[in-house]
Protein backbone atom coordinates (compact mmCIF):
# COMPACT_ATOMS: atom_id res chain seq x y z
CA UNK A 1 0.00 0.00 0.00
CA UNK A 2 2.65 2.31 0.77
CA UNK A 3 5.19 1.23 -1.03
CA UNK A 4 6.30 3.55 -4.46
CA UNK A 5 7.81 3.13 -7.38
CA UNK A 6 8.69 -0.69 -8.61
CA UNK A 7 8.41 -3.72 -6.26
CA UNK A 8 11.48 -5.39 -5.72
CA UNK A 9 12.28 -8.24 -7.48
CA UNK A 10 12.00 -10.99 -4.85
CA UNK A 11 8.68 -9.58 -4.00
CA UNK A 12 6.69 -9.71 -7.63
CA UNK A 13 5.85 -12.92 -7.70
CA UNK A 14 4.08 -12.86 -4.16
CA UNK A 15 0.90 -10.92 -4.87
CA UNK A 16 -1.40 -13.55 -5.02
CA UNK A 17 -3.97 -11.76 -6.89
CA UNK A 18 -3.73 -8.80 -4.35
CA UNK A 19 -4.17 -5.44 -5.93
CA UNK A 20 -4.64 -3.80 -2.67
CA UNK A 21 -3.22 -5.25 0.92
CA UNK A 22 -5.97 -3.84 3.50
CA UNK A 23 -8.41 -6.92 3.39
CA UNK A 24 -5.44 -9.63 4.07
CA UNK A 25 -4.71 -7.13 7.63
CA UNK A 26 -8.06 -7.99 8.68
CA UNK A 27 -7.99 -11.13 7.72
CA UNK A 28 -5.09 -12.08 9.83
CA UNK A 29 -5.63 -9.50 12.84
CA UNK A 30 -5.74 -10.98 16.30
CA UNK A 31 -8.23 -8.47 17.29
CA UNK A 32 -10.10 -9.14 14.60
CA UNK A 33 -10.22 -12.57 14.97
CA UNK A 34 -11.01 -12.33 18.33
CA UNK A 35 -13.51 -9.09 18.45
CA UNK A 36 -15.07 -9.20 14.91
CA UNK A 37 -18.83 -9.20 14.27
CA UNK A 38 -21.17 -9.52 11.18
CA UNK A 39 -22.91 -6.27 10.72
CA UNK A 40 -25.74 -5.72 8.06
CA UNK A 41 -24.21 -2.07 7.57
CA UNK A 42 -24.48 -1.76 4.08
CA UNK A 43 -21.84 0.59 4.17
CA UNK A 44 -19.24 -1.77 4.77
CA UNK A 45 -20.68 -4.26 1.89
CA UNK A 46 -18.29 -4.35 -1.14
CA UNK A 47 -19.90 -2.17 -3.67
CA UNK A 48 -21.18 -3.97 -7.09
CA UNK A 49 -18.41 -1.32 -9.35
CA UNK A 50 -15.95 -2.92 -7.59
CA UNK A 51 -16.93 -6.80 -6.65
CA UNK A 52 -17.81 -7.03 -10.81
CA UNK A 53 -14.71 -5.90 -12.66
CA UNK A 54 -12.65 -9.14 -14.10
CA UNK A 55 -8.66 -8.50 -14.21
CA UNK A 56 -9.06 -7.22 -18.00
CA UNK A 57 -11.74 -4.34 -16.71
CA UNK A 58 -8.63 -3.35 -13.81
CA UNK A 59 -6.23 -3.74 -16.13
CA UNK A 60 -8.36 -0.85 -18.53
CA UNK A 61 -8.34 1.49 -15.58
CA UNK A 62 -8.01 5.33 -15.99
CA UNK A 63 -6.91 7.35 -13.62
CA UNK A 64 -10.58 9.47 -13.79
CA UNK A 65 -12.45 6.28 -12.53
CA UNK A 66 -9.61 5.26 -10.49
CA UNK A 67 -10.42 8.77 -8.64
CA UNK A 68 -14.51 8.55 -8.96
CA UNK A 69 -14.19 4.57 -7.85
CA UNK A 70 -12.23 5.79 -4.76
CA UNK A 71 -13.23 9.06 -3.72
CA UNK A 72 -12.91 9.28 0.11
CA UNK A 73 -11.22 5.45 0.40
CA UNK A 74 -7.91 4.54 1.55
CA UNK A 75 -7.07 2.67 -1.42
CA UNK A 76 -5.97 5.89 -2.41
CA UNK A 77 -3.22 6.36 -0.11
CA UNK A 78 -1.44 3.65 -3.02
CA UNK A 79 -2.00 6.46 -5.62
CA UNK A 80 -3.16 5.49 -9.17
CA UNK A 81 0.09 4.54 -10.06
CA UNK A 82 0.20 1.74 -7.21
CA UNK A 83 -2.85 0.51 -7.89
CA UNK A 84 -1.79 -0.25 -11.68
CA UNK A 85 1.40 -1.56 -10.84
CA UNK A 86 0.02 -4.17 -8.82
CA UNK A 87 -2.90 -4.99 -11.43
CA UNK A 88 -0.31 -5.24 -14.21
CA UNK A 89 1.67 -7.65 -11.43
CA UNK A 90 -1.21 -10.03 -11.17
CA UNK A 91 -1.91 -10.43 -14.93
Amino acid sequence: IEHRGDLPTEYKDKLDGWIYGCDICQDVCPWNKKFSKKTDDNSFAIRPEIKNKTISDWKKLSEDEYKKLFKNSAVKRTKYSGIMRNIKLNS
